[in-house]
């Protein structure tokens, strides 16, 4: 398996270290996934299954995947630091930095190192899921309901567990990362900074993951609870419609009662 060794960080009392790591699509990916995945969780947990509002938990998991789907493209023809590549860790890495950190010999490094690199993954392979298993569940697949907490729920664990070791991380090294995804800079040796945060594809990635959200709000039709497909002709069906059928039943028209019938 190929695996990428961390560059330490430079000295973090350099002021003039503190070099553009991360560029603009990757930093936008970040907060969106934030917005996007906490405002679902809310959604699902303050209003019901039947709720006119739970279409939104759903409508929020599409824009997601759409975003996840977007950020993958960019995991394999972005800047360096965001590429897949580049935090590609086997788990004998990990176990190793595991053991560093619980000795107290670990050092910060430019990039992710192979805790938070497989938290990425994690977070990016579990709302795919849950989008998956939310689809199957409203198409009537009982089976996926019970799969669908289950993720919901690991990738909240997941979140935790990124939070607890970027606070600790802080308090050991002080590096502010927590600012590196605000700002896209972090201490680093000038051979591990990019030369452009990549503005222009940052702004085209909001413009791609806004007009998608918009139209999927425009396409979607609260009684049938039926949303298109941006750019396609395909429905997705996101629950049972107001009357209680299906979509299938919902859209055949009523046959005429015959006198010979």
């Amino acid at each position: 398996m190929l695996e990428t060794t961390a560059t330490p960080l430079a000295p973090t009392g350099d002021l003039q270290a503190r070099r553009m790591v991360w560029d603009l699509p990757t930093r936008f990916f970040h907060w969106t996934l934030v917005v996007l995945f906490s405002g679902s969780f809310v959604v699902a947990l303050s209003t019901s299954e039947h709720s006119p509002a739970f279409m939104i938990h759903m409508l929020i998991g599409l824009v997601l995947a759409f975003a996840i789907g977007l950020r993958v493209i960019w995991g394999l023809v972005g800047s360096r630091p965001s590429r897949f590549g580049s935090f590609l860790y086997s788990p004998g890495a990990l176990i190793r930095y595991v053991k560093e950190v619980r000795s107290g010999r670990d050092q910060p490094s430019a990039g992710h190192n192979p805790g938070s690199s497989y938290a990425i993954y994690a977070m990016l392979l579990l709302p795919l899921g849950l989008v998956a298993t939310g689809l199957l569940k409203a198409a009537g697949q009982e089976w996926a309901e019970e799969l669908h907490a289950v993720l919901a729920y690991g990738m909240v664990g997941v979140v935790g567990l990124h939070l607890l070791g970027l606070m600790w991380h802080t308090r050991r090294h002080g590096d502010g990362i927590a600012l590196a995804m605000v700002d896209g800079r972090r201490p680093a040796p000038e051979t591990e900074s990019i030369p452009s945060q990549r503005t222009w594809v940052g702004a085209l990635f909001v413009l791609l993951v806004g007009g998608w959200g918009l139209a999927l709000a425009g396409g979607f039709d609260a009684a049938t609870r039926q949303v298109k497909l941006p750019l396609t002709a395909s429905t997705v069906q996101l629950g049972e419609a107001k009357d209680g059928k299906n979509a299938t039943e919902h859209a055949q028209p009523r046959r005429e009662k015959h006198d010979d019938d």
